[in-house]
């Protein structure tokens, strides 16, 4: 039976602070208001002396004196019993009751590094051993001995980690549930092999079956999928659906007990892994096939799905509404450094049952699986990709750079925007608001007076280098210091948002100014998650013109991974936006190695 999410203090390591983590506080009201009306005026022609903004500034201040207070005190009361009031509208809002395609739209993925290895080029050899480390990794998650996650020694919330195995989406009219099954009931993995799906028992008699054993069980699963017709109604690509026409395909399948039992079985599974017959080489092609695949040898309800190619490239795609990518992040990382120690084992069986999970395909199933192919080819291929890497500038040469990796990244993308396209646009940074009970992550907006300064005056022909250096440490001083209250709990968007949660009847027109949604609009979706052991990491643009900017900063180099739609209004091409990130880094690198070089002098 699916087990619902339990805040009961749990007993083992991994759990052990979760009772004294704060709650996620409610900023005051005045002072959200202010970092507000701050984080506007870089898009008014005249800063803070424009008469729109001054205009806007007189609506803010109104709200201020008559419905703000009141609707601080509705959510001050609202957050009272709650260890952590935004989640009770966060997870609905933001991912179950989003409506397009969870894939490319709203999961994210992880490309694996290259392994120069026996294990890291042969397709089953390395589906077993990153099964085997990804099992490994599920028990000590299931015992509570994995190590609880600290930031700079400081504990923080393991709760999502509940939601990463034997999980998944559920798609409902207008808004998604989402299902955990117990584990110990459920030992089995789900295997799809040419848009086919296998249960995959992991576990016999409490204990995890052998590498060996998985080997013989992959490589008979791949052998039988090899030898059957292709799949006319391939399942998997209605889970690339929008979520409302999923829906009613869904309730369509499980009209049929056959079906149901399998879409029951692919719910609980541990996790997913796919047995892809592509060939990547470049890393687009190896990025693009994390994104989203051929969209039917996929099931993207799943939290964690596994892929490894024909020639050993693998990596990692995870469906978002219970969990941010942190812990995901970290079972990855570990996985592939597990691998790269491992040898390839010596004796294998090559004997082993298959267990095909079945369907039979009504003709609404069939039109409809015809559909979602059609649909998904025509999304995928209206979006542009490339990724963009810098070797010899990391994390240690900005740091005796004198800046803040993240920091230095976010400004290198506003350069690089800048010199593109001569303007700023609304920008979200991911804050981690871990360190609180349930907390997921703050709205950071990038571009502050501070940082359309700093671009301003770096492409200003007449600006001094000494100009263009103070104009850098300053927009880095207030990128820090505002990124740092965010993950504090002290953003503008989440307290905005839980204001307008409680409004009574009629908005206020601070939230009707068409400012209002023009700042939060995000032209620019950034995010950073690093990690030695990928040279992927990605997701897409999260408004029609926009640029989704996932971005690793690594010990020597750098990674953005740059997504847009093709044709988009402004004209936005993912190959220039690789090409400015170019300039911009060279820039940089030039000028404050410059500076470094004479302050040593």
């Amino acid at each position: 039976m699916p087990v619902r999410y339990s805040s009961a203090r749990a007993k083992g390591a991994l759990f052990n602070h979760q009772d004294d983590l704060p709650s996620l506080p409610v900023p005051e009201l005045a002072e959200t208001l202010t970092k507000y009306k701050k984080s506007i005026q870089p898009y008014y022609k005249n800063g803070a002396s424009d008469p729109e903004y001054l205009r806007y500034c007189s609506v803010i201040d109104d709200f201020a004196k008559t419905q703000g207070p009141y609707l601080q005190q509705k959510l001050q009361q609202f957050a009272k019993d709650k260890r952590n009031w935004l989640s009770y509208w966060w997870d609905n809002y933001a991912y179950l009751g989003y409506r397009d395609p969870v894939s490319p739209f709203s999961s994210y993925f992880f490309h694996h590094r290259e392994l120069n290895s026996l294990i890291g080029k042969n397709q089953i050899l390395k589906a077993a051993c990153l099964s085997k480390k990804a099992l490994e990794f599920m028990e000590a998650v299931e015992s509570e001995t994995l190590e609880p996650e600290t930031i700079k020694g400081q504990p923080i919330c393991m709760e999502s980690i509940k939601w990463m195995f034997n999980n998944s989406r559920i798609p409902e009219p207008k808004q998604d549930t989402n299902l955990r099954y117990d584990p110990k009931e459920n030992r089995f993995m789900v295997v799809i092999s040419r848009n086919r799906f296998y249960k995959l028992e992991h576990h016999r008699n409490n204990k995890q079956v052998s590498v060996e054993e998985l080997i013989s069980k992959l490589d008979a699963i791949k052998t039988h999928s090899d030898s059957l017709p292709e799949v006319k109604s391939p399942i998997g690509i209605l889970t690339s659906s929008n979520r409302d026409i999923w829906a009613e395909n869904y309730q369509e399948l499980m009209k049929n007990p056959i079906n149901r039992q399998s879409l029951r079985d692919i719910q609980s599974a541990s996790f997913v892994l796919c047995l892809d017959d592509d060939l990547p080489v470049t890393i687009e092609e190896k990025s693009r096939n994390a994104w989203h695949g051929n969209g039917s040898n996929r099931w993207f309800d799943k939290p964690v799905q596994f892929f490894v190619s024909k020639n050993g490239s693998s990596g990692f795609l995870g469906e978002h509404s219970k969990m941010d990518g942190t812990p995901t992040l970290r079972m990855n990382d570990w996985i592939v450094s597990e691998l790269a120690k491992m040898s390839a084992p010596k004796h294998i069986s090559t004997t082993a049952e298959v267990d095909e999970l079945r369907f039979e395909v009504s003709p609404k199933i069939q039109a409809a699986t015809d559909k979602a192919i059609k649909i998904f080819n025509e999304t995928v291929n209206s979006l542009d990709i490339k990724v963009w890497q810098y070797h010899g500038l990391g994390k240690s040469q900005i740091k005796l750079l004198k800046a803040s990796p993240d920091a230095f990244i976010q400004m290198l993308i506003q350069l690089a925007y800048y010199k593109y396209t001569g303007q700023v646009r609304p920008t979200y940074e991911s804050a981690s608001t871990r360190k609180y009970f349930g907390g997921r992550t703050e709205a950071w907006r990038s571009v502050t007076n501070e940082s359309l300064e700093f671009v301003s005056t770096w492409e200003d022909a007449f600006a001094s280098k000494e100009e263009k250096i103070a104009a850098f440490r300053n927009a880095i001083s207030s990128h820090v210091h505002g990124i740092s209250a965010a993950s504090n709990g002290h953003g503008v968007d989440r307290h905005l948002f839980g204001l307008s949660q409680l409004c009574d009847g009629e908005k206020h027109a601070i939230f009707t100014d068409p400012i209002f949604s023009y700042s939060s609009y995000w032209y620019l979706s950034t995010s950073q998650l690093s990690s030695e052991q990928f040279n992927g990491y990605g997701w897409s643009p999260v408004v029609p013109e926009g640029l989704g900017l996932a971005y690793m900063v690594n010990k020597e180099w750098l990674h953005v991974n740059v997504t847009v739609f093709k044709n988009n209004q402004m004209g936005l091409e993912a190959d220039k936006i690789a090409y400015y990130l170019g300039v911009a880094a060279n820039e940089l690198k030039e000028v404050l190695t410059s500076e470094t070089i004479k302050s040593k002098l």
